[in-house]
């Protein structure tokens, strides 16, 4: 067709139509020929799926899930953009019966989230909150006393629980603080790291760093069970996704 086609984007704030053109002038840089971006701001899952129902395609990565119900009221799709590495919040074989092809994007925000996963481990390991809280209330000298009974870095073993680009960028950072780093996949030995058994991941690491994705395979792969293999000290940092870990059995633990 040489009709121009349209691409709905989900918004986490109210549509402003005078901003498109400054907000994606990049893309509409390169999509100007072809296709016209309209954001879709929608307060219900319902009210998203009437906006985007004659769309061409959607570009998402935060906000309604895309599911089933919502694909089947699609006219015109044929591709769903997920701006993220996940795409947990996409019915992929829902689109998929539909004709529908669904992308990510799985080089973005590598750096940063491994930047954040270390960031998260820090904090804990030196115990970031508590201080803040002991500086806030005038309790200077609480601070030290409190860390005499916290290990320095170097030494502790770091698990990571998946081994993709992630896992491997904190990998890199975490040789800087004198981890001996342990993954539960197979993976090239420049890494400087050893392969275990989920279980020997568990027992072994001080500091366990979660950077899977989530499915059916990984949800709720941290319960009771795998929570009472871990050191009563270690610390797990989840930059990946919620469900991962039961959140009620950590509590419990």
């Amino acid at each position: 067709s040489d009709m121009k086609k349209q691409i709905g984007i989900q918004l986490p704030r109210q549509a402003n139509p005078e901003a498109v053109a400054i907000r994606y002038s990049l893309e509409l840089e390169a999509l100007a020929p072809i296709a016209d971006i309209i954001e879709v701001a929608a307060d219900s899952p319902e009210e998203f799926a009437q906006g985007v129902r004659k769309m061409d395609a959607i570009i998402t990565s935060w906000g309604f899930r895309i599911d089933a119900e919502l694909i089947n009221q699609l006219e015109n799709c044929v591709v769903i953009g997920v701006g993220s590495v996940g795409v947990d919040m996409v019915d992929i074989e829902a689109a998929t019966a539909a004709g529908i092809v669904v992308t990510n994007v799985p080089d973005v925000f590598i750096e940063e989230v491994a930047d954040h996963a270390m960031m998260l481990l820090l904090a804990s390991a030196r115990r970031m909150k508590t201080m803040d809280r002991m500086s806030a209330n005038d309790q200077w000298w609480s601070g030290r006393p409190l860390l005499n009974h916290t290990p320095r870095l170097m030494g502790q073993t770091l698990g990571l629980f998946a081994y993709g680009n992630v896992a491997r960028c904190t990998a890199r950072r975490a040789k800087a603080f004198g981890y001996d780093p342990y993954v539960s996949e197979l993976i090239v030995s420049e890494d400087g790291v050893e392969p275990v058994s989920f279980e020997e991941l568990l027992s072994r690491s001080d500091y366990v760093s979660v950077h899977a994705p989530h499915n059916e395979e990984t949800h709720h792969s941290f319960s009771t069970h795998e929570f009472s293999l871990m050191q009563d000290t270690a610390m797990i940092i989840n930059t990946a996704r919620g469900p991962i870990i039961d959140e009620q059995a950590l509590i419990e633990a």
